[in-house]
């Protein structure tokens, strides 16, 4: 488990590289309803991006994880790997993707 305060970084996914960057820390919702982590994750060199929504990480208490978080490398490359399953083609051109997985990424 390969965890970082960095905000940036890469991982390496199947020999290729892929940048990811933080684009929102959890947040508070309306109703008393939280959004997780968002990551972008984008292939080194190609424009198109998919945002990868992550749930909003629980003590076990039942109340939400007010720290700021720390990203799992590990997670950010099962994230890779899903958003990719799913039908996001880093090469192509278009719109940003989001994608929601599970605290692991898948």
């Amino acid at each position: 488990m390969e965890q970082t305060r960095e905000t940036s970084g890469t991982v390496e996914v199947d020999g290729e590289t892929y940048e990811w960057e933080i684009r929102r820390q959890p947040r508070p919702l309306p109703g008393g309803k939280w959004d997780g982590m968002g990551l972008s994750l984008r292939l080194k060199g190609f424009p198109r991006e998919a945002v990868v929504l992550f749930p909003m990480p629980m003590r076990p208490n039942g109340r939400p994880d007010m720290e700021k978080q720390r990203v799992d490398l590990d997670h950010v490359r099962n994230a890779v790997a899903s958003s990719i399953e799913a039908g996001w083609n880093p090469t192509s051109r278009g719109k940003a993707m989001v994608f929601e997985v599970d605290a692991e990424g898948r």
